[in-house]
């Protein structure tokens, strides 16, 4: 029987010898604070939008009752369905509570979630907050599920995870372009690079002594040309998959990261890689 090949994806690995290299998923505990903020945030725009309802109301005379009834069963739709729904699509799997408390909600292929997503956590989270007792279902679910899904996520294939990288904050460690590589990491345009593939290449680069030569060659193979593709670049023959993983992970951390402080930790040196693949 054949070695088990590494298995990957966006938003996690696992190698051969069961290396995991993945993104945090959110608890419950920071789920329900940033609900809890979401849920703030909506009542407020809701008791602003029904003072100026009420305002406008009293202005007309004979449709001014009906008018009432109308703008307060669209504006309670509008904020309370519609809020998580446009912010997550817009904010690529954010709301204001979630940026609050650094969690995002991606799909579980790795990928930025769209509209449709969204439509369908909101609808999950519906059945979470109407089945008795109320709310209890989905942190039932979060606690119960392996990665911590509710309803809303089993629904639409997401998962909540806690923001690898907030671009305000310097990252912990800095990956040098390898020597002789400056010209060719320049050429890498890593704007289509999302944190989370960024950050699944970080962690690979940290914990590749763990691998196997064979597991930690397929690995970055892999990693290599899935990241070529998303950046649109071809990657030359001659680049090892390695070299071309630090010189986008380099190029990624100097275009969204201020430069490091002096003393800052540095990634060591990884002697054995050839910096080129030879034919």
């Amino acid at each position: 029987m054949g070695r088990q090949a590494a298995r990957f994806t966006d938003h996690g690995i696992v190698t051969p010898e069961a290396v995991v290299l993945e993104l945090e998923t959110a608890g419950l505990a920071s789920r329900v604070c940033a609900g809890l903020i979401d849920l703030a945030i909506q009542l407020g725009a809701l008791l602003v939008a029904s003072f100026v309802i009420v305002l406008v109301g009293g202005l007309m005379r004979d449709a001014g009752e009906s008018f009432v009834q109308t703008a307060f069963a669209v504006t309670i739709t509008l904020i309370l369905l519609g809020y998580p729904v446009v912010m997550e699509t817009l904010w690529r799997g954010r709301t204001l509570g979630k940026m609050w408390m650094g969690l995002r909600a991606i799909t579980v292929d790795g990928s930025p979630i769209t509209a449709r997503h969204a439509t369908l956590r909101m609808m999950g989270g519906l059945v979470d907050k109407l089945l008795p007792p109320g709310g209890v279902t989905g942190a039932l679910f979060v606690l119960g599920t392996r990665r911590h899904q509710r309803v809303g996520d089993l629904l639409a294939g997401t998962i909540v995870i806690r923001d690898p990288q907030r671009l305000a904050l310097p990252p912990a460690l800095w990956f040098p372009v390898p020597f002789g590589c400056g010209a060719y990491a320049d050429s890498l345009d890593p704007t289509a690079m999302t944190v989370e593939q960024y950050t699944v290449l970080r962690a690979f680069l940290m914990r590749v002594h763990e691998l196997r030569p064979d597991a930690r060659h397929s690995v970055a193979l892999a990693l290599a040309d899935r990241t070529a593709a998303v950046i649109g670049h071809q990657r030359p023959t001659q680049v090892h998959p390695e070299t071309f993983i630090l010189c986008a992970v380099a190029r990624y951390q100097r275009r969204n990261f201020a430069r490091p402080q002096p003393g800052a930790a540095l990634a060591p040196p990884r002697p054995g890689k050839p910096l080129v693949q030879h034919r």
